[in-house]
């Protein structure tokens, strides 16, 4: 009996023990929990949502529709998911299940409500997001429809009712919300990206479409201009994630989505560049244009012998460049039909293997070559410097080229001449936008008027002015200096056609409104604003815009481009001379007299 006490009291002493061995490891290394959001410690699907759905009815599917929507809104707007208290994404895969279940859509509804209700909330107005509020109230913008909260019909009574009352809530610390703000612009990057996942869990395959579509519908001011109705896109979408069984067949349904945008910022991306590299794991060794709708090779490296630049190409192994551009528009953003230069640069290239044959036309003659491919794509020659031309009468500023404090050195030779070429078919690697105005027009002009979204009220979006010329920067906070510099007197010519994009098309935006100044070429693509990532399940990520730029008139410019002030085009005969057709228009509007 003695030794059995004895035996329990060292087992109770070395369990005490080993207790106080773990605690005290435990503070030695910290808690691993400590700092975490609730909603970071909510780990049931951390695996995967289990959700199996085959053969879906028009029920469910239109059952997994309302669910999509609602569970976006709620989203963005419930002050608990806002603060990181709850993981949303696992919510969904708990109710998920209920909602397919469902008998009818009043059943469904009930189901909606029920959840719902196990997340009450007060209906306020943080102090944070008042002042937002009120500057909205008194500013210009635009709301995307929300008008579907209020649909008694699709939603019932109490849903429409929970939806509506948070509609005027409005949360004011978005620093754990899965969409927060970092120096004034929306951010995604608290998004969980399911790293791990292969494609073949049907409720993550449907999370992703959800995710998207609900970004973009409270963060793009684009809604109303995508290719399809946006509502249907979803509707397609999930049609698309529930025939997908695989990871190639979820990343498809990804980018039959988000290709509806027509933004063309978007660029899904996944962990292998399967997605990009559409037709394989090699490339055709050259860059390219398109010219009246055909692809014409720009420029190729040295140690290709087959391909020449103007040569039109036809077909690539079997498949015709056409039928590749049909098929490549239903996975990938373009703005308009015939703009694809930008967009599908890098799937248009791909090939499956070491060589293909390509059917082209070269002075012409139609011909097949053998063509030794590339691990990698050929982004064509380094771009061209900045400089003069024209035995010193022109200045050439190539901004893809610039460094920081260049171009004030370059606007000090570049003082006396007789003219000015600025080649924004380059991407600044610099920002031009205001600094380059300072110079280019004597006053402050409105140049472009943004559309920002709002936080406090997601789905919202307020309008800014913004203008550049001499002494807009420091109107602006731009700059310190309040002196201003030496105005450039010369004629200014920007040079601009499809593959002017982003941060190109708002410096021109902007240049172009200094006197006399002349745009040359062909519209631009029409991808202005602030581009963002989000990041979906499988280690994907896409980016998309989330500011609106309009023209000082108030005019649209996603998808339509900006439109120059002088048609000029390359041509194929140019391409294979080696001439540059734009430039050369430029230079004979400067110094025609």
């Amino acid at each position: 009996m003695k030794k059995t006490i004895r035996r329990y009291f060292w087992l109770i002493l070395c369990g005490v023990l080993l207790a106080v061995c773990a605690a005290v490891l435990m503070v030695m290394r910290g808690d691993p929990n400590e700092g975490r959001l609730p909603r970071q410690l909510d780990t049931e699907f951390a695996r995967g949502s289990g959700i199996v759905l085959e053969d879906a009815t028009a029920l469910q599917k239109e059952s997994l529709y309302k669910l999509a929507k609602v569970w976006g809104y709620v989203k963005y707007r419930h002050p608990s998911i806002i603060a990181g208290q709850i993981n949303w994404d696992a919510e969904l895969f708990r109710v998920m299940p209920q909602v397919l279940q469902a008998t009818d859509e009043k059943a469904v509804n009930t189901v909606l409500l029920d959840w719902l209700n196990r997340f009450p909330f007060e209906q306020a107005t943080a102090e944070a997001a008042q002042s937002e509020l009120e500057m909205l109230a008194g500013a210009p913008g635009t709301r995307n429809d929300s008008s579907w909260i209020s649909d008694r019909t699709f939603l019932g009574e109490g849903l429409c009712a929970y939806l509506e009352t948070l509609s005027r809530t409005h949360a004011g610390d978005w620093t754990y919300a899965y969409t927060a703000r970092e120096d004034g612009r929306v951010d995604f990057s608290n998004e969980d990206p399911w790293p791990d996942f292969d494609g073949t869990d049907d409720g993550l395959r449907l999370l992703g479409a959800f995710r998207f579509w609900n970004a973009f519908e409270y963060f793009s001011p684009n809604v109303d201009i995508t290719r399809i109705d946006w509502d249907q896109a979803l509707r397609n979408a999930i049609d698309d994630m529930l025939a997908a069984r695989d990871r190639t067949g979820y990343e498809r349904a990804l980018g039959r989505l988000t290709a509806q945008t027509g933004d063309g910022h978007v660029m899904l991306e996944t962990p292998d560049l399967s997605f990009v590299r559409f037709y394989g794991n090699h490339c055709l060794p050259c860059t390219f244009l398109s010219i009246d709708g055909e692809v014409v090779v720009k420029a190729v490296p040295a140690d290709c012998k087959t391909l020449q630049p103007g040569d039109v190409l036809l077909a690539v192994d079997g498949m015709t460049m056409a039928d590749r551009i049909a098929e490549l528009s239903g996975y990938f953003p373009l703005p308009e039909p015939d703009k694809f230069a930008n967009v599908l640069f890098y799937p248009l290239m791909s090939v499956a293997g070491e060589t293909s044959r390509v059917t082209l036309r070269r002075d012409g003659e139609e011909l097949t070559v053998e063509v030794a491919n590339r691990t990698g794509y050929y982004g064509g020659p380094a771009p061209a410097e900045s400089g003069l031309l024209e035995d010193g009468r022109i200045g050439y500023i190539a901004p893809g080229t610039l460094q920081e404090g260049e171009l004030e050195e370059l606007m000090t030779t570049f003082a006396d001449t007789d003219g000015l070429v600025v080649d924004l078919r380059q991407y600044p690697s610099v920002v031009i936008t205001y600094l380059l105005a300072e110079y280019l027009n004597p006053n402050p002009t409105a140049f472009a008027i943004l559309e920002v979204p709002s936080l406090a009220d997601p789905g919202r979006f307020f309008q800014m002015t913004y203008s550049s010329g001499a002494g807009a920067m420091a109107q602006q906070g731009l700059s310190d200096s309040t002196e201003p510099v030496p105005l450039y007197t010369g004629k200014v010519v920007l040079l601009m056609d499809e593959t002017s994009q982003s941060q190109a098309e708002f410096a021109i935006m902007s240049l172009r409104q200094a006197p006399g100044a002349v745009v040359v070429g062909s519209p631009s693509v029409g991808a202005d604003g602030d581009a963002l990532y989000i990041r979906l399940p499988g280690g994907c990520s896409t980016r998309f815009t989330t500011l609106g730029v309009l023209t000082p008139e108030g005019e649209e410019t996603q998808r339509v481009g900006l439109q120059p002030d002088v048609v000029c085009t390359p041509t194929v005969e140019g391409i294979a001379a080696g001439r540059d057709e734009l430039l050369e228009k430029a230079v004979e509007l400067i110094t025609q007299s």
